[in-house]
């Protein structure tokens, strides 16, 4: 993955972000007093003499440049990185006295500085970029000008990766032998020195074996992580990923293209206009515009999660080809098709954010995860363990007399979407035509055996029940309680058929359409027998399943167009 990330900061180089705004100078005289504050231009095409690098000066690190927030911190990260260049190695006792003079010298203006800053910052609207540095010499160097300040900043950045090196060894990322090689990249913070058991021979002198980094691939890595962070990563329900280009021959073709359309704002925004079917939350989702590329580049999907100055990968999903996102979008169409309505990952993560409601952050991160993992590598899911949380959702809502039909049909996509990417796969009987021949039919495999089918039109009759309750009530149907929370066994469910076929009788609703119903619900789970060899889940979720398609099962009994007066 490291290598493709190379690749990516090979390829933007050129490209790098364009920052913008305004820089407030504090200006020495060639003695190195103060004399005020000037305000210039940020120019792109100075950023080396700003010794200006993207996310340096985050949180209250010190660095030469820093974006001004409060103006008294601000100025302080300014004094503080020149107060560390006096402590780098190799100095002369000129040079260091050349510091020390500096820092006097601010020191003595220090008041005057800040409220000056504190003025001329209001000078400038908000949403502008505000900046801070020093020049010297009446300000005609910058600090890159100085070769002193190069050299300290050189070693500043490299002192936090020197804590283990080697010479004359090969890189890991590039093969190459190189004159260093040094432990940590600092582009991805997954490595660390502080666990023995994370380190080559247990021994801190060996880090540097783990991942072995030249410096110009570090440089390297930094520039494709920058952009990566910027461009290619995208929001994922409560998550993030990145996404990671790799090609598969020498040509970088479609890799340039994905950056030359990520690096134009006018042609990021046209892709994201074009590719308005999405399979995610992220509005600048691109994966419909991948699908449509040739099997010549595959994508690392990156989940990680960020703690403090950590980061921890959630997920890695290696190697996707345009082919498979492809297959993953036509099966959504299918969905969407099938069920009216579009079919996102969002309807998994409905069932996979939360174990309670009442928890205040999500708990079952790891098997939407999962799930999204097997949904990319083609891997099989587990029906009977998906169930359970379909049911735990569904049952909350049923319990409270919620919204328990459309949640039943989020699960119902969910499940199609599943069964028509080939992840689950349902046992089957062989049965005679059935008047629902076209529901059965279109709604999968998942109905083809006697007891879903059975189970299935019991929930179908049974919802036409609870209608008329509340057609007549206006209120919560009693009969709701005979469904046990829907913790229903094989047991509950045939005992429940007479009784919604008695309540029925008992409201004078159980016409020509509901006996044909409850004719063709009692000869499937007549044929079914016994010890069904389901879960309680698995029976409540065909239950109610039926019970969200009564309208479909009320057009075959009564006929398209027509519904019984009584329903």
């Amino acid at each position: 993955m490291l290598s493709s990330v190379r690749k990516i900061g090979e390829l933007v180089k050129d490209v790098r972000r364009k920052v913008e705004g305004y820089i407030f100078v504090i200006t020495l005289d060639e003695n190195n007093s103060y004399q005020g504050i000037e305000k210039e231009q940020f120019q792109f095409d100075k950023i080396d003499l700003y010794l200006y690098k993207e996310g340096e000066s985050k949180g209250n690190r010190p660095a030469p440049i820093a974006p001004i927030t409060d103006a008294e911190k601000t100025f302080r990260k300014i004094r503080t990185w020149i107060e560390i260049c006096k402590n780098v190695p190799d100095l002369t006792d000129n040079e260091r006295e050349f510091i020390k003079n500096i820092l006097k010298n601010i020191d003595d203006a220090k008041q005057h500085i800040i409220e000056t800053l504190k003025k001329k910052i209001k000078e400038i609207p908000k949403k502008e970029n505000k900046f801070l540095t020093l020049k010297l010499e009446a300000g005609s160097k910058y600090l890159g000008n100085c070769e002193l300040f190069q050299k300290a900043h050189q070693y500043i950045i490299l002192k936090k990766i020197q804590k283990t090196s080697s010479q004359n060894k090969v890189c890991s990322i590039c093969g190459e032998i190189r004159d260093v090689v040094f432990a940590r990249t600092f582009v991805y913070n997954f490595d660390t020195d502080d666990k023995l058991g994370f380190i080559s021979g247990f021994d801190k002198q060996n880090f540097w074996k783990n991942i072995p980094v030249c410096q110009e691939c570090r440089d390297l890595l930094k520039q494709g992580r920058e952009f990566i962070d910027l461009k290619l990563t995208f929001k994922f329900y409560g998550l993030k990923y990145q996404l990671i280009p790799k090609t598969l021959l020498d040509d970088n073709k479609i890799i340039r293209e994905i950056i030359d359309i990520l690096s134009d704002t006018q042609k990021a925004i046209f892709l994201t206009k074009r590719t308005i079917k999405r399979l995610t939350n992220d509005e600048n989702e691109i994966l419909a515009y991948l699908s449509e590329k040739g099997d010549v580049v595959s994508f690392n999907f990156l989940f990680i999660q960020s703690q403090q100055s950590a980061e921890r990968i959630l997920l890695l999903i290696e190697d996707i080809l345009p082919s498979r996102l492809r297959k993953i979008f036509e099966t959504k169409e299918k969905v969407d098709f099938v069920f009216k309505e579009e079919f996102n990952f969002g309807k998994i993560r409905t069932f996979f954010l939360k174990s309670d409601e009442d928890k205040r952050d999500s708990d079952l991160d790891k098997y939407f995860l999962e799930i999204i993992d097997s949904i990319f590598r083609g891997k099989s899911l587990d029906f009977s363990f998906i169930v359970k949380f379909f049911m735990q959702s569904i049952k909350n809502e049923f319990i409270k007399d919620g919204y328990y039909l459309s949640r039943t049909k989020d699960a119902m996509m969910c499940v199609s979407f599943f069964e028509t990417l080939c992840l689950i796969n349902f046992e089957e009987e062989k049965m005679e035509r059935s008047i629902f021949e076209e529901i059965f039919v279109k709604y999968g495999k998942s109905l083809n055996t006697f007891a879903k089918r059975g189970i299935f039109l019991l929930g179908a009759l049974t919802q036409m029940l609870l209608n008329k309750q509340y057609a007549d009530r206006n209120s919560k149907p009693p009969f709701m309680k005979k469904l046990k929370s829907l913790k229903m066994d094989e047991k509950d469910i045939k005992a429940l058929l007479p009784e919604v076929i008695n309540k029925l009788e008992e409201y004078e609703a159980f016409d020509k359409g509901k006996k044909l119903l409850a004719q063709e619900a009692s000869i499937y789970l007549l044929q079914a027998g016994d010890n069904w060899r389901m879960s309680i889940d698995e029976i409540n979720y065909y239950f109610v399943c039926g019970m969200n398609l009564y309208d479909e099962v009320a057009k075959v009994v009564y006929g398209k167009g027509k519904q019984s007066k009584n329903d």
